[in-house]
């Protein structure tokens, strides 16, 4: 029994102890358990705390994204304000800047203008102080007025300046040879002379040699009154006289060919490149050939002839009916209406730049341009004898004694007159350059006339002695303007 017992006792001592070992258990489980709650709960708490963190860290974020998109716009906005300034900046200097070349333009131009004017000024001053008689300042002004002109684009062919020049270079030399009114001067083709008759019936040929004129005369008999010459590539002179005869000479030799049939001839035009000369008369023209020395043909006309000029390398004749014939050969004459009204006494044209010219017994003289536009140049006083274009310039001569050119290609057409003769001027011509214009008078006078720039300006620049001094700068050329030497 009490084996029982004792059994009975260790088996609760042992439950006591499984109890007391379980109770111990559940107190420390109590303990881990309290442990990893307060674990979790702080945990809790720092997951808490993080995602308070990370909400703040992320608003943070967003304010830095939109601070940051902000600054993007303002720096967006800074740069289009900084494009647009710039764009300004730009706009602003290039309107500046064509401002400064419209004002420097504005300022070359009217330092251009003032220096033309300058120019022109100088050349009145130097052609009335040279008339005075004080050719050395005259003469300064004069080159003066060329350099000024020359260097701003001006016209030295400006009535102003142009009759200074040729004044200064003394570009003038005349020859009284004959005694009777010459009536025509004309070069030889490809030969440095000169053939000039007059209604004394003298003919004459002449040479410039070394700057002196050598003349010889060929014919000379007072029963002939020449009207007109024609110096022909054959080394001939062919003059007709008013009294119907032809004369030729030359090679030694003279030949007197009456034209019969002829009434009152007075010009010669050649036909045919030279090979035939169309003689006119009043009444009358008469066909001759060169190569034989014959008259081919003279035909009667029922209109007088006033005047005659070419066309179209044709001859061409003007009535007192206001009419013009086109001669293409002597049984074919194209008869049409004259452009102007009135006498006709001087005809030139110019095919390179379809003008024409009518000089009339008045004076005036219009020009028709391609079109048929009519342009009336005003300025000789009595009948216009001769009319000859050289590019754009027209060049007149005429009774009032005056021979002129005229710039036909400038708006507004005014005469330049080259000098005035004392008697009538018949006729003039120029040499093979275009350097020199001869011109022949019914007093029996000849003149040789300089009219090259480039010969005049060389001249001039020879003729000056000196430089101005201070005081003749001042008051001749002016206060503003930079003294400039004139030889250095």
């Amino acid at each position: 029994m009490r084996r029982h017992h004792n059994d009975r006792v260790k088996e609760l001592e042992t439950q006591l102890d499984e109890l007391r070992k379980q109770e111990q258990q559940a107190l420390v489980d109590r303990r881990i358990s309290k442990q990893m709650e307060e674990i979790a709960y702080g945990q809790q708490a720092l997951s808490e705390e993080r995602s308070r963190e990370a909400i703040r860290q992320s608003e943070i974020a967003q304010m830095m994204t939109l601070r940051s998109e902000t600054e993007r716009r303002n720096a967006l906005d800074a740069q289009s304000a900084a494009e647009y300034s710039a764009e300004e900046a730009l706009t602003s200097y290039q309107l500046a800047e064509r401002r400064r070349l419209q004002a420097d333009f504005a300022r070359h131009v009217a330092d251009t203008l003032n220096y033309i004017s300058l120019g022109r000024t100088l050349g009145s001053q130097s052609y009335v102080i040279y008339k005075a008689g004080n050719t050395e300042l005259g003469n300064m002004l004069a080159y003066a007025s060329y350099l000024y002109t020359n260097a701003y684009g001006g016209s030295l062919y400006s009535a102003s300046v142009y009759p200074a020049l040729t004044q200064s270079a003394e570009s003038r030399q005349d020859w009284s040879i004959h005694n009777g009114s010459i009536t025509r001067v004309d070069f030889f083709p490809k030969r440095a002379q000169l053939l000039t008759v007059s209604t004394y019936g003298e003919i004459y040929n002449h040479e410039m040699k070394n700057g002196r004129l050598s003349s010889k005369r060929l014919f000379n008999n007072k029963s002939y009154c020449f009207r007109d010459a024609y110096a022909s590539e054959n080394g001939k002179s062919y003059a007709v006289s008013h009294t119907g005869h032809l004369v030729i000479t030359g090679h030694g030799e003279t030949q007197i060919i009456y034209l019969e049939g002829a009434v009152r001839p007075f010009r010669i035009v050649s036909m045919n490149d030279g090979r035939q000369l169309l003689i006119a008369g009043e009444r009358s023209i008469s066909l001759f050939d060169v190569a034989t020395s014959k008259v081919i043909r003279t035909r009667q006309l029922d209109f007088n002839i006033i005047s005659t000029g070419r066309s179209d390398h044709h001859p061409l004749l003007f009535d007192d009916q206001n009419r013009m014939h086109l001669v293409n050969d002597i049984d074919n004459l194209k008869t049409s209406k004259q452009p102007v009204s009135g006498r006709v006494t001087a005809f030139a044209s110019s095919r390179n730049e379809h003008l024409s010219a009518y000089g009339m017994s008045d004076g005036t003289i219009w020009l028709i341009d391609g079109k048929g536009h009519a342009n009336k140049l005003v300025s000789h006083l009595s009948e216009v004898t001769k009319l000859m274009f050289i590019g754009r310039r027209l060049y007149s001569s005429s009774y009032d004694g005056k021979l002129q050119f005229w710039m036909t290609n400038e708006a507004q057409i005014m005469p330049i007159t080259l000098f005035e003769a004392e008697s009538w001027m018949m006729d003039f011509t120029f040499d093979a350059g275009k350097n020199y214009i001869w011109t022949v008078e019914s007093n029996g006078t000849m003149t040789e006339y300089l009219m090259s720039l480039p010969l005049i300006s060389e001249r001039l620049r020879k003729n000056v002695k000196r430089n101005f001094t201070p005081e003749e700068w001042d008051y001749y050329v002016g206060k503003g303007i930079p003294y400039r030497k004139l030889k250095e």
